[in-house]
């Protein structure tokens, strides 16, 4: 798929191979970006699902794109979205954004200021420099709710996002070093 088409679901290998909670994680090259987009459409009413797919990023030489920037051009080339309602987005992604892509949301936020987001993730891509904590920093200032993915979130994942065929949700090695990233997140946001 292009940048502007999401995948309805993945795999349960590609799940459990790119998503569990990984200090390192070698030859995971690729990105999954799972949302789903709420919609509000008066301040009274309560938000109402709207939306929901995967993303992977491109690597390809010609046509780099990462799972964000998928998402975020997908949404603003949206025939369906409308500046009166209020949005709330989630995403579950496999690595927490870079640095070009935390910028990259945060201009998308300041242009579409009836848009929250929220983002829960398996794993923190190169946390241990400035630049990528800095990033994550600076999404939180803007309000983006920012978390290491927990149980629940995985199983809601497989629910909604994992092309299971009925086999139930199991745990796995997912969460292995779930505590550990919860820690380094909590660093990094202070």
């Amino acid at each position: 798929p292009n940048p502007q088409s999401p995948m309805d679901r993945i795999g349960p290998e590609t799940f459990f191979f790119h998503f569990p909670s990984l200090l390192y994680a070698s030859g995971r090259n690729l990105c999954y970006l799972c949302f789903q987009v709420e919609r509000k459409r008066y301040p009274w009413h309560n938000y109402e699902y709207w939306n929901s797919g995967v993303f992977q990023n491109k690597v390809y030489p010609q046509a780099r794109c990462h799972a964000e920037s998928c998402f975020l051009s997908w949404f603003r080339d949206w025939n369906l979205f409308s500046y009166k309602h209020k949005y709330h987005v989630t995403w579950y992604l496999s690595w927490s954004p870079c640095p070009n892509c935390a910028k990259e949301i945060l201009s998308f936020l300041q242009e579409y200021k009836n848009v929250t987001l929220s983002i829960f993730t398996a794993r923190l891509y190169y946390f241990w420099h400035s630049d990528f904590q800095v990033g994550l920093q600076r999404l939180c200032r803007a309000g983006v709710r920012v978390d290491i993915m927990c149980f629940e979130d995985y199983k809601y994942c497989w629910k909604n996002f994992v092309d299971h065929q009925g086999m139930p949700f199991q745990r796995r090695n997912l969460l292995k070093h779930y505590r550990h990233l919860a820690r380094e997140l909590g660093k990094i946001l202070g």
